[in-house]
């Protein structure tokens, strides 16, 4: 009966040494956190700075590699907040005689911090509705980040932007273009560690001529 109860005392001693580690691993990967998933917001203003000259057939209008930058003034997203804007998009839309126009885009962009420590970047899609003649514009739509570099590498980022656009001067310049407040919002997790950033190198954009916007009649 001893013997019966000692290896009984010891095969039981085991069978919990066996299973300790793997608890042990268990509650570490529990104390391990994830990255925290934040909602932003930010506003800023953006100028159309190329306007390529639209292939028109009948009502469409079709607009290849229109340029438009600016900057968010302010934004909740801390990262975001100061940063430079650059994107690039094609568009079509649909012109009835008065100039009234609605279509859609889709293009690429670019946030890069003002002292050169990451840029992110990534894609974009929207609306367009507003009259090309008078160039009261508004454009709505979504974003998603692609990637980044510095601050922003292994960034995950999407949401939603708005702009209202007008023609008048940029700020600073007697340039006239379309030009208005831009809203950029969505949600945002960045890895529990962050990059430690040793170098910034950033890659140089295409360089169009400044085209100012200007009415343009079929």
């Amino acid at each position: 009966m001893k013997r019966r109860m000692l290896f009984f005392s010891l095969a039981l001693v085991l069978v919990l040494t066996a299973l300790m580690p793997g608890a042990a691993l268990a509650k570490n990967d529990k104390s391990k956190p994830g990255p925290a998933i934040t909602d932003f917001s930010g506003s800023g203003l953006i100028y159309v700075t190329y306007m390529p000259d639209p292939v028109i057939k009948g009502k469409i209008w079709r607009y290849d590699g229109e340029i438009a930058e600016g900057f968010l003034a302010q934004c909740d997203w801390d990262l975001l907040a100061g940063t430079a804007f650059w994107s690039e998009h094609d568009s079509v839309v649909k012109v009835d005689e008065q100039g009234n126009a609605s279509g859609v885009m889709k293009g690429t962009f670019s946030l890069t911090r003002p002292d050169g420590s990451g840029t992110l970047e990534g894609t974009f899609i929207g609306r367009i509705s507003g009259n090309l003649f008078t160039g009261e514009i508004s454009d709505s739509g979504t974003w998603i980040g692609t990637g980044g570099t510095g601050v922003f590498e292994d960034a995950k980022a999407f949401g939603k932007w708005s702009a209202q656009l007008s023609f008048g001067p940029i700020p600073g310049t007697d340039i006239y273009t379309l030009v208005g407040p831009v809203t950029w919002e969505g949600k945002y997790s960045l890895p529990v560690e962050r990059p430690v950033v040793k170098k910034f190198w950033k890659p140089d954009k295409p360089s169009k001529p400044l085209k100012p916007w200007k009415v343009i009649r079929p």
